[in-house]
Parts: structure tokens; sequence; C-alpha cells
């Protein structure tokens, strides 16, 4: 354990104190005291990031067809209506702390799920060690990288779920519950974009990223309960759930549909038989990536070369930084490890 723990001492200075000459840094991290009005949880980030903010919503803006702005001005009236407790007060602050609309502020909270380019990996070691390891990509990702830092939500004075989130976002691409389960999301290319948008908007589905902070603060959820919901609640749009546990063989990749999973693919329970890890992309794990964007081959050989005899959080980090894996608009990596929940930590990148 003292071993394990100045390993990632280590990564975690020699990755800040090489931030000058353009390697990976340490992102910053602030905490959610959800004790907290929701209203009041994230007054620190929007000052801090404020001054990105009008960046992000010109961006998204600027995809938008005109159709869909009135849709979402109206989701913006009712918004209590459209989306569970704490997120409508949550996003109410954070409309407030960014000087937006609460229409710019739901669209930066539903854009974020729905257009990330990723590769998330689980895998176990020999022993059954669980880890996961998670690169984020975005076509803006110079102005993401700035406000990218990690969360932890805290409650009587305790760290009860992390996660890393981009600002103005109050919902979890990637996410750790200690001691039960990690969690990110990739995106699955089906379907047109907007009509995704349109669809959720209609028919009140909810965004994953709230579902994602759903499940990991729900009380006494576990990987087989994660699982189990993700599998199962209906979605804004079509994704790749990727879980790890804590135990051997508790590791899977969701494939979703918006209704329901299209499949679901498991790490096997016998540490010496395959497959001992899980590669996703943005491509269904039955099929052929495109010759244009296979970062699966890549990975899946930096996994075979590490071996599952030394898998290990650092040995994880290294296959994230593989090319094409580590491309430029990779716009952080977390290594994460639920049973060992220090292990958590994220790295914003500039290849």
């Amino acid at each position: 354990m003292m071993v394990r723990k100045l390993c990632i001492v280590f990564l975690a200075f020699y990755f800040s104190s090489t931030y000058a000459q353009g390697e990976p840094f340490q992102a910053p991290s602030y905490t959610i005291n959800l004790d907290l009005r929701p209203e009041d949880r994230w007054v620190e980030v929007t000052s801090k990031y404020a001054k990105y903010s009008p960046q992000i919503v010109a961006f998204i803006r600027q995809k938008l067809p005109a159709d869909l702005v009135p849709l979402v001005e109206k989701v913006a009236m009712y918004m209590d209506e459209y989306f569970p407790a704490p997120f409508p007060a949550e996003m109410k602050g954070v409309s407030k702390g960014f000087n937006l609309s609460l229409a710019d502020t739901i669209l930066i909270n539903i854009m974020y799920d729905l257009t990330a380019f990723c590769t998330s990996i689980v895998a176990q070691d020999k022993q059954g060690n669980i880890f996961h390891g998670r690169n984020l990509d975005y076509s803006f990702s110079e102005i993401l990288r700035n406000v990218t830092f990690i969360s932890k939500f805290q409650s009587k004075g305790q760290v009860t779920y992390t996660g890393v989130t981009l600002a103005g976002q109050v919902g979890l691409l990637t996410a750790q519950l200690r001691n039960a389960f990690t969690v990110s999301i990739d995106e699955r290319d089906k379907g047109f974009l907007w009509q995704n948008i349109f669809q959720a908007l209609i028919e009140k589905a909810l965004p994953i990223t709230f579902l994602i902070r759903t499940v990991v603060s729900t009380p006494g959820v576990n990987f087989d309960h994660a699982v189990k919901v993700l599998s199962q609640m209906p979605l804004i749009a079509d994704c790749y759930l990727i879980i790890g546990g804590v135990h051997a063989g508790q590791g899977a990749v969701i494939t979703r549909n918006r209704q329901s999973a299209a499949d679901v693919w498991l790490l096997s329970n016998d540490t010496s038989k395959n497959p001992w890890f899980l590669v996703e992309t943005n491509y269904d794990h039955w099929t052929t990536p495109p010759p244009s964007d296979d970062r699966r081959d890549p990975a899946i050989k930096a996994l075979n070369k590490v071996s599952q005899k030394k898998l290990s959080a650092e040995t994880m980090f290294n296959v994230m930084s593989e090319h094409p894996v580590l491309n430029n608009e990779t716009v952080y990596t977390t290594i994460m490890q639920a049973k060992n929940p220090e292990v958590f930590n994220t790295w914003i990148r500039r290849p």
C-alpha cells in the first residue's frame, strides 16, 4: 500500500513539475459541499471559471440549428419539471455565477455528454485488482483544458464520491464511488445529434451525466446495482458506459440504446483467463473500428505489451498515453481504482 501511494505521489509531482515543458499537469481540485443549498454548491467554481463561459456558449450556439433554441428556452421555463433534484437548483446557481441564461446553462449540460470521443479501459491484474483508465477527447479541447477540474463531493466533512467536471456541468462524465465502482461515458454515434436532443427534451429523458451522478450518490449502491440501473434507465442518447468494481470480474462495458442496453460485455471472473481487459472507444466492440479512427487496436497492443502481471496505475497511465489513444483532442486522462480510492487522479493533457 505504501509503495502504491508513493508511486501516485511521484506521478502527480512529476507531471505538475514539468507543466512548463508541455507535459501533462495535475488537474485542480474543488470541494462541492453537499450540505449547502444546491444553488450555493458551485459558487467557488463559477467564480473561478466565469471568464470562460462566453467561449463555451459561443461554440455551442454556432452548432445549433435555429429550431432548437425556442425548445431549450421553453425547457428552461419549466426546468423543475424536466430534471430531478438537485439538478435544476444547481443549474440555477451556475447560471447566476456565470451570468448566463438558464437556456445556455442547460445547453452546456446536455452538450457535454453528446459530443465526446473517448477511450475507456477497465482491466484486472493477476490478483483481481480492477483498474480504470479514461481519456476524454473533444473537438474544442483547448477551451476545455482550461475548465477541467476534479470535483470532490463532500457531506458532513467526508468525501462521498469523486468526479471529473467541466465548468458549468453539474452532472459527471467520469466518477468514482469509493469502495464500490468507477464509471466513465464514451459517445456512441447513433442517430443525429439534434434528433437525440429534441427527443430527450420532448420525452424528458435523463441526460447521461445526470444519471451517472445520481447513481454514485445513491446510498448503498454497489457494482451489480450500478450495472443494472445504467442498463435500464432511459437516456438522452446512445452511449457506452464503462464500469469497474472492487472484485475480480467486476468490469463491464454497457452498450446503450436510448431506452435500454443493447449489450453488456464483462470481464472474466477467472483472472487466469481472457478477457482480462475491456477496451471501448466509440464503436460497438463486436464491430471493426474505421481505419481513420482506430484507437482500439493500439490500446489492445499496449495492454498486451504491459501484460496482466505488470498492470498497475502507472502502466495504465502509460497505455492511455500511447498514440493515437492520446491525440491532439485529448482533454484529460483519469486513472481510477474504487478498491483503493486514493489512486483517483486526473491530468490535463497537451499532446
